[in-house]
């Protein structure tokens, strides 16, 4: 049998030298060729035989039939249809809870004197029952609220699609008063800064007040207050670091380096790109925030003033556990890739349940790539958190810069005791916010900090 197959073959080699088309009448009756041990006999079909065969074969390399392609032309269209109308309808609900939740912070005291128990959390966010490395996750109200959207999750879309829910809040946070430049990053390559600008910066007029965030947030939690700030004439602006909002997301190593000197170069380099001179500061939150009070008080002759909002201040304070996490072998893995570990946490510190649409602002540099989270990873291992603190406690105790610490009493992260004996050992003025302002107090009262801030900016 294997000498008949081989013969079988050589035959076939043959006829295809002989004439291409015989290849393909040869493969196309394959099958008949163990019974009759050459291609002459694959072809003793009848004529009605071979015209049936062929038939089959032309069936299958022209698809499907008219009726069949209108069958599932209607049937795709049937489906667009659906999920259009699911996508309307959850848009239209979406748009009614965010009306609600609008209505609702009407009910916040303008005269900042107390806040309604229906948003206070007085407990917090990382209750007892926290428990665990990740424990503390779902255990805020951003995650009870935005995870579990049942909905969605049955929806004709192929809920919980996270390409969707990109599209749905990708760039709403550029806003009108938005800004992009760019600085020189490592080894020469551009990192665009994106920064935000309220306020007319004039010759003469009160100093702009550079205002820099904390790890995990970006330029979005400073918004209200600018607008409040421009309204009483004091100019400010407000910058994504590296890595944060709307900047570049930089490959760790590569693009840039987050070291103490080059997180801290930043700041020179923006405002040396935007070509402004001199400025009040005005920082909050942990990390880039002691980086940015450190440049300040290290170029005394670029900062007229000097602002903090909540921000650790005492060497001996110590890092919350989520922060701590980015400094853990394994986990700090994880923890990077988690694209709503930014609300949480920012929430987990104040009075407050974070809006919809902030906690989207938080979340969307997250979603969109992992170099955000990286960047978080590479900051905290090159951070000496005690040493950091430490030598910006020994700056002010000695600086001639006046400076401010405006402190939301809420904070769940921050004492307001440490606080208190931080302003009295350096001789800084402190200032209790009115009203029930925590960790992100630009956020949860921007009045009572405009108004505890204003005359000070404009000394």
């Amino acid at each position: 049998m294997g000498t008949g197959f081989r013969s079988v073959l050589l035959v076939g080699v043959l006829s295809v030298a002989a004439s291409p088309s015989a290849l393909a009448f040869c493969v196309g009756n394959v099958p008949s060729l163990r019974g009759t041990g050459s291609c002459h006999g694959a072809n003793q079909f009848s004529k009605t035989e071979r015209s049936g065969r062929s038939s089959r074969l032309g069936s299958l390399r022209m698809g499907w039939t008219p009726e069949e392609r209108a069958r599932r032309e209607a049937a795709r269209l049937e489906r667009e249809a659906r999920i259009q109308q699911e996508r309307a309808e959850r848009q239209a609900a979406l748009q009614e809870y965010d009306r609600g939740f609008k209505e609702g912070l009407k009910t916040k005291p303008l005269d900042l004197e107390a806040a309604a128990d229906d948003f206070v959390m007085k407990d917090g966010n990382f209750g007892d029952n926290a428990k665990g490395i990740f424990g503390w996750a779902n255990n805020n109200p951003s995650s009870k609220n935005a995870v579990y959207d049942t909905e969605f999750i049955q929806s004709a879309a192929g809920g919980g699609n996270v390409g969707e829910m990109m599209i749905a809040m990708r760039g709403k946070g550029k806003t009108e008063e938005s800004r992009e430049v760019q600085i020189e990053g490592a080894g020469g390559r551009p990192l665009t800064i994106y920064y935000r600008q309220m306020g007319t910066i004039t010759e003469g007029g009160p100093a702009p007040v550079l205002m820099c965030h904390g790890v995990l947030d970006h330029s979005w939690s400073w918004r209200e207050l600018m607008g409040l700030l421009a309204a009483e004439g004091i100019p400010s602006i407000a910058l994504d670091m590296p890595g944060c909002g709307y900047s570049s997301w930089p490959q760790p190593g590569f693009d840039f380096q987050w070291d103490p000197a080059s997180v801290k170069g930043v700041y020179s380099k923006f405002l040396d790109a935007i070509g402004v001179g001199e400025v009040s500061l005005m920082t909050q939150g942990f990390i880039y925030s002691q980086y940015a009070l450190q440049w300040g008080l290290e170029n005394p002759d670029r900062v007229r003033r000097v602002v903090g909002l909540n921000m650790p201040l005492l060497p001996e304070t110590a890092l919350p556990f989520p922060l701590q996490q980015y400094q853990l072998p394994i986990v700090s893995s994880f923890v990077a890739q988690d694209a709503m570990r930014a609300e949480r946490f920012l929430e987990g510190g104040s009075a407050y349940a974070m809006d919809v649409a902030d906690a989207d602002r938080f979340r969307e540099p997250f979603l969109e790539s992992m170099m955000p989270g990286l960047g978080v990873v590479d900051l905290m291992k090159n951070t000496d958190f005690p040493a950091l603190l430490q030598r910006n406690y020994e700056l002010l105790y000695g600086s001639e810069v006046p400076a401010m610490v405006a402190w939301g009493r809420q904070d769940k992260y921050l004492s307001d005791a440490d606080a208190e004996s931080f302003c009295q050992a350096t001789g800084t003025e402190f200032v209790p916010l009115a009203g029930e302002a925590g960790f992100l107090a630009q956020m949860d009262y921007a009045e009572s900090v405009k108004n505890a801030v204003r005359g000070f900016l404009l000394r």
